[in-house]
């Protein structure tokens, strides 16, 4: 082999993780970007933001109760509330089954809601036919993890734009993924003492990491056996294996986008007058059915595609205008009720200096 013995036993396997760090970090600022979208639909959408927590809820005890089950604990009690969730250990496990269960309960719930998603895409015909690209050194392992990365995320992408939202298991899965969006972390809206942020969740993290750094260091140590192993067997594992996270790390953030791109019609709805808030989701069903049915009745590629991606773009674009025409109009009308203010005011001054000179 010419390739650099520090760069193949000792740099290479921290590539994959450079690239999982990234992504998963992506995902934490659409999480907050989120929060905040919902923060500002509270007011008359509450029981939308109340759901979005227990779902969060839900996902962090599944994560929890998945962690326990792995490690052998097991589980006693699980119990779920709109404002908490309660998972009991059926027995007492301390040092690595512990420290693992409870590092399930706090990276769990980043990854446990796309992976329902995975398990049900990964049926699909050619879902998983990936290849990896060769080679061993760092800037190999981060490429192909890379293209590992870019292949499944097209092959997803093109999964969800050729839904056939007339189908109801189509539908369904699509309601799934969007209750998978807003439920991805805990998102304490209307109260502010329980609300928690990305510093919240990396503090978290690092406590549960630092807790035990002898068991961090066995699971480095496990990676770079595992690195190895790949190299000396000539098959990428150790890429492939770390490409999985990476994977749940994509489905979250397209999930999280679907989820913005309610929320930001919701968010416009709330800033229209009386019907005029109907307008944003009608269109978007109407302008669905229309593009669909002039490409089923023209025989045209992509029918499936083209209306599932082209009538959200005019429906938020429309919305949008409505809105800025509507904003505009309300301008309008409070300058002209400060001009007519201001004239009755001059006119007023008028009359009273009038009847001082008769005086």
């Amino acid at each position: 082999m010419d390739y650099s013995a520090v760069d193949v036993f000792g740099v290479a396997p921290l590539a994959p993780l450079a690239g999982i760090l990234l992504f998963w970090f992506i995902q934490l600022l659409f999480i907050e970007s989120l929060k905040y979208g919902l923060s500002k639909i509270w007011e008359n959408h509450k029981a939308l933001c109340r759901f979005s927590n227990f779902m969060g809820i839900f996902f962090q005890a599944l994560a929890h109760a998945l962690g326990y089950t792995l490690t052998g604990i097991g589980v006693a009690e699980f119990s779920l509330s709109v404002s908490e969730g309660r998972v009991v250990p059926k027995k007492e496990k301390k040092g690595f089954p512990e420290w693992l269960a409870n590092l399930f309960l706090s990276v769990g719930p980043f990854f446990v809601p796309p992976l329902i998603i995975f398990c049900i895409v990964a049926f699909m015909p050619d879902m998983l036919s990936v290849r990896p690209l060769e080679g061993f050194t760092f800037s190999e392992n981060l490429i192909s993890f890379g293209s590992l990365l870019s292949q499944f995320g097209f092959k997803f992408l093109a999964f969800l734009v050729n839904l056939d939202l007339f189908n109801p298991f189509h539908l369904g899965f699509l309601l799934l993924f969007l209750i998978v969006g807003l439920g991805i972390r805990p998102s304490y809206i209307g109260e502010e003492n329980r609300r928690i942020g990305m510093l919240h969740d990396l503090s978290m993290i690092k406590r549960s990491l630092i807790k035990h750094p002898v068991y961090l260091l066995i699971g480095f140590v496990s990676l770079y056996i595992l690195s190895y192993i790949s190299l000396f067997l000539n098959i990428p594992i150790y890429v492939i294996v770390l490409s999985f996270f990476g994977w749940l790390s994509v489905i979250s953030i397209v999930a999280l986008l679907f989820a913005h791109f309610i929320v930001g019609l919701i968010w416009i709805s709330d800033r229209l007058p009386s019907y005029k808030r109907f307008i944003p989701f009608s269109s978007l069903v109407l302008f669905y059915i229309i593009i669909r049915a002039v490409f089923s009745s023209l025989s045209l590629p992509y029918q499936y595609t083209v209306p599932l991606l082209l009538s959200p773009v005019v429906s938020l674009v429309s919305s949008f205008i409505l809105l800025r025409i509507e904003t505009n109009k309300l301008k309008s009308t409070k300058i002209m009720r400060q001009l007519e203010n201001l004239s009755n005011l001059e006119g007023k001054d008028e009359g009273e200096g009038g009847d001082t000179t008769q005086r």
